[in-house]
């Protein structure tokens, strides 16, 4: 009886052992020391305060720690998870962005995954915007096809469906139960190519009336998101790339209160060391044009597009990267502010250290913002203007 206990637990052992080489784990944790400040013009200080957080995409409390777990069995069939803390006061994580399994089938060419969906094919990717259309609050169904009968000449395609739930939006916003007919108008329709010249993501969200966040009876509209990336001009010059991505909200509505369209370009040149020709940069021009609503009680619609370059240098084998962001914004739109110049004009200049897995920044930002008229301002320009310093820390695995 001892011998097969033994027998047991070394098989259990050796189990674990095996299943662990199978489990890949990533993530992040960043977080740092964050000063801030705001003002408007003709009123007293309303924000001076200390805290814990990084304004480098972790969230708006005091960073964020993000874990990912890939498991693979290496027989067509794995999970994949992410984990969110962003509020470290808690005791539990604020959000389980995504956690799946998936299935790959006629020697994969078929992907079939089950659970709260997240990892997609066709999303955004980023920067400025990650957005993925079949992520929500209640997961659903997702299948891709991608044929292996294509010649890899002709690139490779992924497309395929989504069947989910409403999204975002809880059922108590209408006075009836969900039908058949409401689950499939929020089907998700995605493809990918990918080719030697481009690279082209493209998702298509259908609504459902069901899921009105403003509890009227309108339909909101589609959901779409797209990426398109060139991937010609780097075999001319190495280091150079351009892409665009966007998110539109509102396709179809029955009212301007749902538009929310926001669209990025990119163009970026980081060129290789050439000897002592070239010390090593990173330049990069971002340009958004985005549109939406003052809010759910003022449908007029009020646009914006912005530029914003950015300029480091980086010596010694990257290990320091100094430069610095400027950004200018203008509104367009029914309400638009005539009298203002600008909508908001923006400077940060970094200087970071940087290591294999992790780095270390300290940045000072320095924002302008054209507000509607007020009273305090007193004839002044009405502008508010903050300010931050922030000593920020990532590790990242």
């Amino acid at each position: 009886m001892k011998k097969t206990l033994i027998v047991l637990l070394i098989a259990l052992v050796g189990a674990g052992f095996a299943v662990a080489q199978q489990i890949k784990m990533s993530g992040e944790a960043k977080s740092g020391i964050l000063w801030e400040e705001g003002q408007d013009e003709g009123r007293p200080l309303d924000v001076s305060k200390v805290r814990l957080g990084s304004k480098d995409d972790a969230g708006n409390n005091e960073g964020r720690v993000r874990i990912n777990l890939d498991y693979d069995n290496g027989n067509d069939f794995g999970m994949r998870m992410r984990i969110d803390w962003q509020t470290w006061t808690n005791d539990e994580p604020d959000k389980w962005v995504y956690a799946f399994g998936y299935g790959n089938f006629f020697e994969n060419q078929m992907t079939v995954s089950v659970g709260k969906l997240g990892g997609s094919p066709w999303g955004t990717g980023g920067p400025e915007l990650w957005k993925e259309l079949e992520q929500g609050r209640y997961g659903g169904m997702r299948v891709e096809f991608k044929p292996a009968f294509i010649p890899d000449e002709y690139g490779k395609f992924n497309v395929g469906f989504v069947l989910n739930y409403l999204d975002d939006v809880s059922e108590a916003t209408n006075q009836r139960d969900s039908t058949l007919t409401d689950i499939l108008k929020e089907t998700v329709i995605g493809v990918s190519y990918t080719h030697d010249l481009f690279h082209i993501r493209f998702s298509y969200r259908l609504d459902s009336e069901m899921d009105n966040r403003l509890r009227l009876d309108t339909k909101e509209g589609d959901k779409m998101v797209y990426r398109v990336e060139e991937r010609v001009l780097k075999n001319y010059l190495p280091g150079f790339q351009i892409w665009a991505l966007g998110f539109l909200q509102g396709i179809g509505a029955e009212s301007v209160d749902y538009y929310d369209f926001k669209n990025y370009f990119f163009a970026e040149y980081s060129p290789p060391q050439l000897g002592n020709l070239i010390t090593p940069f990173t330049a990069q021009l971002r340009l958004g044009l985005n549109y939406a609503p003052l809010s759910e009680h003022i449908p007029e619609g009020r646009g914006e597009y912005y530029i914003k370059p950015n300029f480091y240098w980086h010596f010694f084998n990257k290990l320091i990267s100094v430069g610095a962001m400027f950004g200018y914004a203008q509104d367009f739109g029914t309400r638009k502010n005539d009298e203002a110049p600008y909508t908001w004009i923006e400077f940060e200049p970094k200087i970071q250290m940087n290591f294999s897995s992790s780095y270390i920044a300290l940045v000072y930002n320095l924002k302008r913002s054209y507000k509607e008229p007020y009273p305090e301002a007193q004839g002044a320009d009405p502008i508010r203007q903050e300010q931050f310093v922030n000593l920020r820390f990532c590790i990242y695995y």
